[in-house]
């Protein structure tokens, strides 16, 4: 409970955003949502607004919007306010979006699970229009009647080079394509260290939720699909097998199906490669591009493939009709899933998400997106600790500057802020 009360009171305290030492050999429970719907219902409010009371480069409506996703992963592994009073994980396999949101929605109307759908897609699908009417632009003013695009605040500070963040944009939107990760492994067999170079992914499809719960298959991305697999499942019409087609939910719905088991690719490690070769305005294309990749999982309307792969493409294809040749070329993107991949050397085991990436840690004095900038730029850093896994600043940093040397590009020895108490 000090965690709540510390955040009320304007204090830091991340005790509830990773698991605690102690916590780490306690094991985990299996809980039902609907047998155990009262403790279910309890621990999601005290999640959702503890999570809310820790500081952010974004505003309270946006975080609305955000920060259920994160409440989802979290009761379903056990995280956060998920544990009971001996440190056990308390885990809620079948904890969904809508089930989360139909707590939230009791204390707050706006939390309606159809209207954040709403509000998310309306947000992606306007922000893709308007980016398809300004391609030539020199820059983008990415501040609308409403605030910053996603309601970042850095997002504000200026405007920003077209070319450059639309290139972020590209490298982004297909490091998570499985055709391009599995190519990648073809084209680089050893990491920088000279072991095998090996890359899990897989590919979103768009499903029917009922044919698919019919099927019992769980988690479709815990085990691998072959091609085989995911032609059986078209033919009995689980995955819809129709990308131009008006996809809706809750008729229909995404999943993500595993083409191959294995670690993907840390986000930050490509955002950092991304910033050292292009500068800022190409890595902000690439956050922009990372976080419609993270609101996309929960969608009121569906796009196949996935929106941020398809603005990708978008992007691509309207260059290249205009110019006769890609913005990107493909072996920049192989070139990028190899550098960032979490099982390249050094290891990285981890990626932040789009909650951590504007999330100011515990004791920083920026937004930890911007602290990877700082990296770049050779300034004083904050002395973090980065994503679930609490990996250290120091220890990232130093893999990220061994890998940037590894393809020719030299960064500053990093320097670290003293650390400061407090917010």
């Amino acid at each position: 409970m000090q965690a709540l009360l510390s955040s009320s009171q304007g204090r830091s305290d991340d005790s509830r955003d990773h698991r605690r030492p102690e916590q780490r050999w306690a094991g985990f429970r299996s809980l039902d949502v609907q047998r155990d719907r009262e403790l279910f219902a309890g621990l999601v409010a005290l999640d959702f607004d503890y999570l809310l009371g820790l500081r952010f480069a974004a505003g309270p409506r946006t975080l609305m919007d955000l920060l259920p996703q994160s409440v989802v992963g979290r009761a379903q592994n056990g995280h956060g306010w998920f544990s009971d009073e001996y440190g056990t994980a308390l885990r809620f396999p079948d904890a969904t979006f809508e089930r989360v949101l139909s707590v939230l929605e009791k204390s707050d109307p706006n939390l309606r699970p159809a209207a954040v759908r709403k509000r998310r897609t309306s947000m992606l699908h306007n922000f893709g229009a308007w980016l398809f009417e300004r391609l030539e632009a020199p820059e983008l003013d990415l501040v609308f009647a409403d605030g910053p695009l996603l309601g970042v605040d850095f997002l504000a500070d200026r405007t920003w080079d077209t070319r450059a963040f639309l290139k972020g944009m590209v490298l982004a939107g297909h490091m998570d394509d499985w055709s391009f990760r599995a190519t990648s492994m073809l084209q680089y067999k050893r990491t920088f260290g000279g072991f095998p170079y090996q890359i899990g992914g897989g590919e979103i499809m768009v499903v029917d939720p009922d044919r698919l719960a019919l099927l019992g298959l769980g988690d479709t991305g815990q085990s691998v699909f072959t091609d085989d697999h995911l032609r059986q499942l078209r033919d009995l019409g689980a995955i819809v097998d129709d990308p131009a087609g008006e996809h809706r939910f809750p008729d229909r719905d995404q999943a993500f199906f595993r083409r191959r088991l294995g670690d993907g690719v840390c986000d930050d490690m490509a955002m950092v490669l991304v910033g050292a070769r292009h500068g800022l305005d190409a890595m902000m294309g690439a956050f922009v591009m990372d976080a419609a990749d993270t609101y996309d999982k929960y969608l009121l309307e569906m796009t196949w493939g996935g929106y941020d792969g398809w603005l990708a493409g978008g992007i691509q294809s309207r260059i290249l009709e205009r110019e006769g040749s890609p913005l990107v070329g493909d072996e920049e993107i192989l070139d990028l899933i190899h550098f960032a991949a979490k099982r390249n050397d050094p290891p990285v085991p981890f990626s932040s998400s789009h909650r951590r990436l504007i999330q100011y840690e515990k004791n920083a004095t920026t937004p930890t997106f911007l602290n990877h900038w700082r990296f770049l730029q050779g300034d004083p850093l904050d002395d973090i600790k980065l994503g679930f896994n609490r990996v250290p600043a120091r220890d990232f940093y130093t893999a990220a500057r061994d890998r940037l040397a590894a393809v020719g590009i030299n960064v500053p020895v990093p320097t670290y802020l003293a650390l400061r108490r407090g917010r």
